[in-house]
């Protein structure tokens, strides 16, 4: 007895899935051929917001103290030194086409602020 219960509620349930009206099948492809596309400016304050403060938060906690062609030192703190090689890796290429940005050594300074020193170099050509 539960089995045939449980086969009919089955199908009934199969049925309402698979059986829907005909005006809400053309309701559905006129949605799909409707595409809006809207040429308004999308501006989100709070993305735009956290963006100059990551960008503020970064010219407080680091500062070039050398640079040269071949070499950039960067000192910093309250930072990740995955925040500043980026920065390391575009002076290199602005000054060095073809050359990219890489570690030399990281130690600490006064204050605990630390000292990164980055080198251009063209490693493919080593």
């Amino acid at each position: 007895m539960k089995k045939i219960a449980l086969m009919m509620l089955s199908v009934l349930v199969l049925a309402s899935c698979i059986s829907r009206p005909k005006d809400d099948i053309q309701t559905m492809e006129n949605e799909k051929n409707e595409t809006k596309i809207s040429t308004a400016p999308i501006k989100n304050e709070r993305v735009v917001a956290v963006a100059d403060s990551d960008l503020e938060m970064l010219r407080k906690n680091i500062v070039v103290k050398t640079m040269g062609d071949d070499y950039i030192v960067y000192e910093y703190s309250d930072v990740r030194i995955d925040k500043v090689a980026p920065l390391a890796s575009r002076y290199c290429y602005e000054t060095n086409p073809g050359k990219k940005a890489y570690l030399r050594d990281i130690y600490m300074h006064k204050n605990h602020k630390r000292r990164a020193t980055f080198d251009c170099v063209d490693l493919a050509s080593e």
